[in-house]
């Protein structure tokens, strides 16, 4: 009984989300806002309609339901703003009850004909007004009661039975109006997709190396500092893995750049395919490559890594046949080896350069601790 009851409660949620969506339309959970800017531009306008009233009340007698109708709506957009002040969050209860009042207000009125009907023309304020802000669900669901709302005037009023074409047509402007809007709605919103993707495009292109598709050096200062802050909340250490490629300039100088080009992506992909996905993989500059990884027990969780990449490197084969090898030299440093005067993310990365030429100088091909001296 109470799973039926849930799924029922659930269905309702689904409904009334998909019939007033509280998301904003244009990408972004600004609506919060968006309702308080509406309620400001309602205040305004119930000004604007009651300074109306006054006019017409000059020349004629205005129904005593009619000025109720304007002091209550104006009831209504003062305690709307304050609420939406006080409780900025959406609802669909509040949703709901606004665009309704919002129309029948001025259908109501307008029913009346004569200078009323000049209250009509508010219904495309209305419906635009919430479409724009809210998105399409809005606009359609706003055209929608007015336009229900002025089919009743024709039938019921005696001023729209007498100027029907009248009232057709403000149906048919009120139709117009919603398509073009929609439209324009659906222009907006692939135009905003499209920034969005070229936005996170140039963002991507900001962080990344573009021979190779891995993160650049700006990106791995960034990551540095955000893991020897994050090690430094935690108590762990960070191991900076720096590696450049031992006769990498040997296939430069005899194949040419291409040929480099082509094996510094070999190695970006061989690499690439190895090491974890917790740990940052980037290319720093020429040959030069990193991997940052936190330590969880001691400095001995780098070894696997850095056997892995020298591994990878021996591996290739691709100039062999040019009598040209490569390999790596791999130099490692921990956050913990460093004072707490100069844990530092160029301290980390000057004592892995150092260790990474005492690798070298060792023969090429392994690794090398910061710590462990020539």
């Amino acid at each position: 009984m109470e799973a039926a009851s849930e799924e029922i409660s659930k269905q309702k949620k689904r409904f009334w989300d998909r019939l007033l969506p509280l998301r904003y339309w244009f990408g972004a959970d600004a609506a919060g806002g968006l309702e308080l800017g509406q309620a400001k531009t309602r205040l305004i306008c119930t000004f604007v309609g009651l300074c109306g009233l006054g006019v017409i009340a000059t020349f004629t007698r205005v129904p005593l339901s009619v000025m109720a109708t304007g002091v209550a709506f104006l009831l209504y957009a003062l305690f709307y703003l304050v609420l939406v002040r006080r409780r900025p969050v959406p609802t669909h209860t509040r949703r709901g009850f606004a665009v309704l009042v919002d129309n029948l207000a001025n259908i109501y009125i307008a029913y009346f004909g004569g200078p009323f009907a000049a209250y009509a023309g508010f219904l495309f304020l209305v419906t635009i007004g919430w479409g724009l802000r809210f998105g399409r669900h809005y606009l359609v669901l706003a055209t929608a009661i007015a336009i229900l709302g002025m089919v009743c005037n024709l039938v019921v009023s005696p001023y729209w039975e007498e100027n029907l074409l009248f009232g057709a047509t403000l149906i048919f402007g009120l139709l117009a109006n919603t398509l073009n809007a929609s439209i324009l709605q659906g222009r907006i919103a692939t135009a905003n997709r499209q920034l969005a993707e070229k936005v996170e495009e140039v963002s991507r292109l900001a962080w990344q190396d573009q021979l190779t598709k891995l993160p650049n050096r700006p990106y791995f200062r960034e990551r540095l500092g955000q893991m020897l802050a994050a090690a430094a909340r935690s108590g762990r250490q960070v191991a900076l893995l720096l590696f450049d490629i031992d006769g990498f300039k040997a296939v430069n100088d005899t194949l040419g750049h291409e040929a480099g080009d082509r094996l510094l992506r070999e190695i970006a992909e061989r690499v690439g395919r190895r090491v974890r996905q917790a740990d940052t993989f980037a290319r720093v500059g020429g040959d030069e490559f990193v991997i940052l990884m936190d330590i969880v027990h001691d400095k001995s969780d780098a070894i696997p890594v850095a056997e892995t990449v020298v591994g990878a490197i021996a591996e290739i084969d691709t100039f062999a046949g040019q009598g040209l090898r490569v390999g790596a030299s791999v130099g490692i440093a921990c956050s913990g080896g460093i004072s707490a005067r100069e844990r530092i993310a160029d301290e980390l990365l000057i004592q892995a350069d150092r260790a990474m030429y005492e690798a070298k100088r060792a023969g090429k091909g392994r690794y090398k601790f910061a710590d462990e001296g020539g």
